[in-house]
């Protein structure tokens, strides 16, 4: 083995474990969020189903891949090892045999990593792409066996396009595209010969369009054929695509360049500060850094783990995403702490409690959670259900499994029994799904799981419409749950609504009453006194938090400006309702 040989398998292993580090220690909860925006079953029917499609042979392996995403470290070396085996490809397509050069792979690398980190780009895009280079380097050892016959070449050429076509749609569009590349390199314009295959996917593409129409185009010819078809693919989602053609052209060029250095040791390290650089710009830029706070937090909430999104919401207070702020309350809601709490932690107005439905997966995610905790089971099914519907495969699991819920409680136990058997055929939800199938017929058995126990009497008598504030609806019907009743109350509080707060507060305690009532509400019968000063003399607020309300309201009233009162407020009152209500910013409806 050369030096350079040496040289380049000691920096390929280190790609490999930096690509590790950064998946595990960074986006190892987007991993965790792509295996649930899947449903893998291991059913005859859904591998027919698949494979019958053109591309559904990489389609099937790239789900059945993402399923083990739930374990941990799983997915991380399914990537990487993904990742790496392309780069090596890529190497054995264009090396020389002292190859000095090593950045074309690496960008080729670096950008279908940057796509991966979008839930909209498909792992098909990236095992796809490792079977176009394996047909290519299949091509490539055809083409040194006949260099001298371009009818044999382009026979072969068009038999791996079609091979691949169907196994990994729409990859044969880079390969025919790659192999011109090819022949260009190797034999040059050969009287026009050598553009024959890219001759050939141009009108196939043009058939299929006029044909078949714009979405068959999409799905079978372009790129966004392994994105989701909702959106429209970025610069980044072709970069792959132009970089290859581009290195099998233009590689022996740099190549040449960098002869020109006589040291090894500058070629590498100018290469590397290169990378680094386009790495350093590019990632923060486009590796959907945005969502990664809901993914890690969603993680936590399909998992129970509470304490962890409060611990997690503590060290990162800026989060302003609703989604975020969602599983924030519903864990202090799940502690049983919420209006105790709610303050000491970020708050961005009511839709922190209960976002407003914007029809994407993540909110409904969110919000079928929050519904079935405050025992609103009509709302969780539809959200359930709503967000079932945007998925490609058979649903969401958390989605399902909530349909399962709900559907059992609503006594629909036909509708239970068909999401029961999809989660049935899975590796990872087929233990919860038996136990499910059980409350089937025995619907006794089921008062006694703790997963349902008091969520039977909100089932429904019959059926109803369903309204925005449904949740509100349930509060006044129970005036006892407490979960609800500081739902209401705290969103209220949220939404600087003291009239509303008002008229609650004083339907709660007049009939039910409070066994202790929190600081926080207190705190905002004294916001109330200056406008309704009876809340003095009807509630036995503490003289402690009296006397608190004077101080801030001297401090707040001494203030020139609202800068200046804010500096001075916030050292000892940050956390209390009225800092809240004077310097808090919210969205209204």
């Amino acid at each position: 083995m050369t030096n350079r040989a040496k040289q380049y398998w000691i920096l390929t292993i280190a790609g490999i474990f930096l690509m590790s580090a950064i998946l595990q220690f960074r986006y190892r909860y987007h991993l965790s969020f792509l295996e649930q925006l899947q449903l893998f079953v291991s059913t005859k029917e859904y591998a027919r189903q698949l494979l019958s499609l053109p591309g559904g042979l990489t389609e099937y392996m790239s789900q059945y891949l993402i399923q083990f995403f739930k374990i941990k470290f799983v997915g991380n070396l399914f990537v990487v090892a993904l990742l790496s085996t392309i780069a090596i490809c890529i190497h054995k397509l264009i090396a020389h045999k002292d190859k000095a050069s090593f950045v074309f792979e690496s960008m080729i690398v670096f950008f279908l990593f940057v796509n991966f980190l979008d839930i909209n780009f498909y792992l098909k895009g990236i095992t796809g792409y490792l079977f176009c280079l394996l047909v290519l380097l299949l091509y490539d050892l055809y083409e040194r066996i006949q260099p001298r016959s371009f009818k044999k070449r382009f026979l072969f050429i068009l038999l791996l396009g079609s091979f691949l076509f169907w196994i990994t749609a729409p990859f044969q569009t880079l390969f025919f595209i790659s192999a011109s590349a090819m022949e260009l390199k190797r034999h040059g314009l050969n009287k026009g010969k050598s553009l024959f295959p890219l001759f050939i996917i141009t009108m196939a593409a043009i058939g299929i369009y006029f044909i078949a129409g714009e979405s068959s185009f999409r799905m079978y010819i372009d790129i966004d054929g392994v994105c989701s078809l909702r959106i429209i693919p970025g610069w980044t989602k072709y970069a792959p695509w132009a970089l290859l053609p581009l290195a099998i052209l233009f590689n022996p060029l740099l190549e040449r360049a960098l002869q020109l250095i006589k040291k090894n040791f500058i070629k590498t390290t100018l290469q590397i500060l290169f990378l680094g650089g386009i790495i350093l710009y590019l990632l923060p830029k486009y590796d959907d850094n945005w969502s990664l706070p809901f993914k890690q937090l969603h993680y936590y909430a399909t998992q129970d783990k509470w304490d962890k999104i409060l611990d997690y919401c503590q060290k990162h207070p800026l989060i302003n995403n609703y989604n975020c702020l969602n599983y924030q309350n519903l864990a202090l809601a799940q502690k049983g702490i919420l209006a105790d709490s709610l303050l000491y932690y970020p708050q961005k107005g009511k839709y922190g409690l209960y976002a407003p439905w914007d029809r994407v997966v993540p909110t409904a995610f969110a919000l079928q959670k929050i519904c079935y905790h405050y025992g609103d089971i009509a709302f969780a099914q539809k959200y359930a259900f709503e967000g079932n519907v945007n998925s490609v495969t058979r649903g969401f699991p958390e989605t399902l499994k909530m349909l399962v819920k709900t559907n059992l409680l609503q006594g629909q136990k036909k509708v239970a029994a068909r999401y029961i058997y999809y989660l049935q055929q899975t590796v990872f939800y087929k233990e919860w799904a038996d136990k499910q199938s059980l409350y089937l017929s025995d619907s006794s058995a089921m008062k006694n799981d703790p997963e349902y126990q008091g969520k039977e009497r909100f089932r429904e008598k019959e059926n109803h419409f369903t309204y925005s504030n449904e949740l509100y609806i349930l509060a006044g019907l129970d005036k006892t749950d407490k979960k609800l009743r500081d739902f209401v109350l705290c969103s209220l509080l949220l939404d600087k609504d003291l009239q509303g707060f008002l008229n609650w507060f004083n339907f709660y305690h007049k009939d039910a009453g409070f066994q202790t009532i929190s600081v926080l509400y207190y705190q905002a019968l004294m916001a109330c006194a200056p406008s309704v000063p009876e809340v003095l003399t009807r509630y036995p607020i503490p003289e402690k938090i009296r006397k608190d309300f004077e101080s801030y309201t001297k401090l707040y009233s001494s203030g020139r400006n609202p800068a200046e009162k804010q500096k001075w407020l916030y050292p000892q009152y940050k956390n209390s309702y009225w800092y809240y209500f004077h310097f808090t910013k919210i969205e209204h409806e």
